[in-house]
């Protein structure tokens, strides 16, 4: 079976930050699940679209197509899957954005034969078995996939995969044209030469999510925070510094800091072969204390990322985010004084925001730029992505619920309109204006980031 897995590029444009530095660790799991399960009898290949724009337009020899949607790039993934259609493919659909409207998107789009939501690494492989008859297995047996009848109605398993992340082969990059991420990498970072960048998840989810139900904005879908195997994380980036001669990591994960007994355990079980391997990680700032600078200077963290979102504690408080201007800046004098670089992010529109909060934002911002430690910063504008509580107050609390609750592709430039007339007091313009003093604050230092997290 010949299987075309596909990143289609992002059309409603937004650049997600490092977009095009980074392979696309969910697309590549699935392809090296399918290929550890059937070996050659599978031909397997990747389109990367943030770094490939050149979807295939012979598609006639592939036997299944799989596409990968976000609410960016929903559109481009319907209009590659109604070409798939016309030339005899099986198309797949699967991603963060068919995890949530799958509904939706089998009544209104013709040209998906199954979605697949959440995890679909083993789901994907048991509809492969399936397809090639190596399985008698019913369909809605498989964890997460829905489809659509030939009397037209809908199917839904009733459950959800629930991987356990030991079970997952280390990832592959086999697939793709790594040296495509490192030029893109340097590309952007003028003074990158020597870097050669990849990424690894050392863990998925997030304890605050799974508490409280996360912040206003966070449209991430994993349930329970899950570790893989310590072991098995340091082979991986062993591979990659032996295979590609990866230097830097970003570990993509959110809320290794929460545990701190496995955080620990992780950076002094490093091994001598990655002695020099430096790392750019998350954190959320109640976890930054004094005890983690050691430990950071131990792993060759250059770098942590850091969602402040408001200087204003009234927005802070209302965006469930759990934390304060005061929490946010303790923890970044502790990164300058402990020389560990800092990144933060700041989203404006939160609900009520207006003129006095967004300047006390900016005069925080100002605060963080005297202070020293600063590596970059970002300032974007909420986007009310399905999956996240701010998409549910849209559907719950305005006029255009309605419609929006029927909805398949989401129309995320008006949407972000939208949300700051109903959802703050404040007008778009304002909040454009903000963001845009915010980002020109920044000086020659390098300016990213996208609005709103979504699962990858």
């Amino acid at each position: 079976m010949k299987i075309l897995l596909c990143n289609p590029k992002n059309t409603q444009g937004t650049k997600h930050s490092r977009k095009g530095m980074y392979v696309p660790l969910g697309i590549l799991s699935i392809a090296t699940c399918l290929k550890k399960r059937f070996g050659d009898e599978v031909e397997i290949t990747v389109v990367d679209e943030d770094v490939d724009d050149h979807f295939p337009q012979e598609l006639g020899d592939y036997n299944l197509v799989g596409l990968y949607s976000t609410t960016f790039n929903y559109k481009q993934a319907a209009r590659y899957a109604y070409f798939a259609k016309e030339q005899g493919c099986t198309t797949v659909l699967g991603g963060p954005h068919p995890s949530i409207l799958y509904d939706n998107i089998l009544r209104h789009k013709s040209c998906f034969d199954y979605v697949l939501r959440f995890e679909t690494e083993f789901s994907f492989v048991a509809l492969v078995e399936h397809l090639m008859e190596k399985s008698l297995a019913n369909l809605l047996d498989i964890p997460g996939l829905a489809f659509k009848d030939a009397d037209g109605k809908i199917h839904a398993s009733k459950t959800i995969p629930e991987l356990n992340l030991a079970d997952l082969p280390i990832i592959s990059r086999d697939f793709v044209r790594f040296d495509r991420y490192v030029e893109n990498y340097r590309s952007v970072y003028s003074d990158s030469e020597d870097v050669v960048p990849g990424s690894v998840y050392s863990s998925k989810g997030c304890s605050w999510r799974d508490k409280t139900g996360g912040c206003v904005f966070c449209a991430r879908l994993e349930e329970g925070v899950r570790f893989r195997p310590i072991p098995q994380i340091w082979e991986e980036i062993a591979l990659l510094k032996d295979r590609y001669g990866v230097n830097t990591i970003w570990d993509i994960a959110d809320d290794n800091l929460n545990n701190k007994e496995w955080f620990i355990e992780f950076v002094e079980s490093r091994p001598d072969s990655c002695r020099d391997m430096r790392f750019f990680i998350y954190s959320r700032v109640n976890c930054i204390k004094p005890w983690v600078i050691d430990y950071f200077h131990k792993l060759g963290v250059d770098e942590v990322f850091l969602g402040v979102e408001s200087g204003d504690n009234r927005l802070l408080k209302g965006s469930f985010k759990g934390q304060t201007r005061e929490s946010a800046l303790r923890a970044l004098r502790i990164l300058q004084d402990g020389g560990v670089r800092f990144y933060p992010s700041f989203v404006l529109g939160l609900p009520g925001e207006n003129v006095e909060s967004m300047e006390n934002t900016l005069s925080m911002c100002r605060e963080i730029r005297e202070m020293g430690g600063l590596s970059r910063m970002s300032a974007t504008i909420l986007k009310p992505i399905p999956g996240s509580a701010a998409y549910d107050m849209v559907l719950e609390k305005t006029r255009f619920g309605k419609d929006l609750a029927i909805s398949d592709d989401v129309d995320l430039v008006f949407l972000e309109k939208y949300w700051i007339e109903s959802m703050t007091g404040t007008t778009y313009y304002a909040v454009e204006e903000y963001r845009d003093k915010i980002n020109v604050l920044m000086g020659g230092l390098q300016v990213f980031g996208s609005s709103s997290k979504e699962s990858s």
